[in-house]
């Protein structure tokens, strides 16, 4: 058995209850049509469950009241009603590129999944009414928060698990995807599916959690039994048990595949893409007690409070990411850019072939050089990315090794013109400086195009 890793910090007042208590007034109105009760523990002061203006209304107050602390984020795919999904960033100065490490933490992929979406929720509003208590100021110096809390916004207008094609978004994600009924008309066909791919491929996240509902595990790549150990298994089972430790003695941490095998998850797509953390966290009352507002959200918070609390001193711990760091010209922006083909499960074709298919992912990261000196420091991912089991020939289980895949860093001025290109591997908990002298000795030069 692997044990858990102790906390980084000491953190006794977060289990004294949901909130902490601070002389900082009310941050955060309560969610439009909810009621409002003094006595609730939670951040946000509710006792029922938000609508989607609800949520949408909060992350925009949260943003209007805080802007040095919180961001709005427009994701880029509208789902097929119509709708925008948002989200907001959370970090001191939030709005500067600056390349801290990144958690980030996303809700109701299934639309039924409503306590998924107020835990999300009510963590983003508890780190900002509480940004100026020493321990959580620490933490938002060190890293940046990524908050979605509605992934699936037509499935969860509509109180169905599913989007509006019926299909599983959780089960879209295109590595080792299979046909399934709910698994939608190909790999990557949903939107809401291609948003959460696009946040994780443009952000440096060293932890990504799925939260869910209604069952007592935290759970971590593969998905499936034949896929074999993922590389990274001591490291994922480590944060699993720390966040399960957190929600109660009840809850497990295993691999997904040994609660039950499915494919094409948001967690085994994540970690093989990026090599950052990915886990699934189920809540769940125990057996036999009512699944209600009071049960699912109120009762757990104050637990699920200190498992993201885990997870969030998980990503800013540097043995957990790499960094990249050196001098460049100030206002230069800096460019982290790879693309790599990776496979489904093999199924039947058209033409009556049963083989995998291939899609590309590319992650894209930038970062503003914006200190007088050029110095910075940028928590990455490893370059080195795990092998995963699906491959152009089928699945190929029990993988070890990593690829040696650099990353390609560019140095450009802020119209984005290109002046150094070098290549970058650094691995896990590694730092490594890069020499950017040819970006310096042309940023300013007109000659040079």
């Amino acid at each position: 058995m692997i044990e858990a890793r102790p906390s980084r910090w000491r953190h006794r007042l977060l289990a004294a209850g949901a909130a902490l208590t601070l002389s900082l007034g009310a941050a955060v109105a309560p969610a439009t049509g909810a009621l409002a009760n003094p006595k609730s523990t939670l951040p946000s002061g509710n006792t029922d469950y938000r609508t989607l203006a609800d949520y949408e209304n909060d992350m925009a107050e949260l943003a209007a009241q805080h802007p040095t602390l919180v961001k709005p984020i427009t994701l880029p795919y509208k789902t097929t009603s119509g709708r925008t999904v948002r989200g907001i960033e959370i970090s001191k100065n939030v709005r500067a590129n600056d390349g801290k490490p990144v958690f980030v933490d996303v809700g109701m992929h299934h639309g039924n999944e409503w306590p998924s979406g107020e835990m999300t929720m009510e963590f983003a509003i508890d780190l900002v009414k509480n940004s100026r208590n020493p321990y959580v100021s620490k933490l938002l110096d060190r890293a940046r928060v990524v908050i979605v809390p509605v992934v699936n916004v037509d499935g969860f207008a509509r109180n169905r698990r599913q989007t509006d094609t019926n299909t599983d978004m959780n089960r879209n994600y295109g590595l080792g995807w299979l046909p399934l009924s709910s698994a939608g008309a190909a790999p990557w066909s949903e939107p809401e599916s291609r948003n959460i791919a696009w946040l994780l491929s443009t952000r440096q996240a060293t932890v990504f959690n799925t939260q869910h509902t209604c069952i007592q595990v935290v759970l971590y790549p593969p998905l499936q039994l034949a896929a074999g150990p993922a590389q990274d298994t001591e490291r994922l089972h480590r944060l699993a048990s720390a966040v399960a430790a957190k929600y109660g003695p009840t809850y497990r941490a295993l691999p997904s595949a040994e609660d039950y095998e499915t494919t094409g998850e948001a967690i085994d797509w994540a970690y093989y893409a990026t090599r950052g953390l990915s886990i699934t966290s189920e809540t769940c009352p125990d057996p036999g007690v009512a699944r209600t507002f009071q049960t699912q959200v109120l009762d757990t918070y104050a637990a699920h409070r200190s498992a993201m609390f885990e997870a969030l001193e998980t990503a800013a711990d540097p043995r957990e990411h790499a960094v990249i760091e050196g001098k460049a010209p100030k206002d230069a922006v800096l460019r982290l850019t790879k693309s790599f083909d990776m496979y489904t499960s093999p199924y039947a074709q058209p033409d009556g072939s049963v083989r995998p298919t291939s899609f590309t992912t590319t992650l894209s990261s930038d970062l503003d050089v914006e200190r007088s000196n050029g110095k910075f420091r940028w928590a990455v991912n490893p370059s080195y990315r795990p092998i995963p089991a699906y491959q152009a020939d089928g699945v190929r289980g029990n993988q070890t090794g990593f690829y040696t895949e650099p990353w390609i860093l560019t140095c450009e001025r802020p119209d984005g013109t290109v002046l150094q290109t070098t290549r970058v591997n650094v691995d896990l908990g590694k730092r490594v400086e890069v020499d950017l002298k040819q970006c310096k000795r042309d940023f300013h030069r007109k000659d040079v195009r």
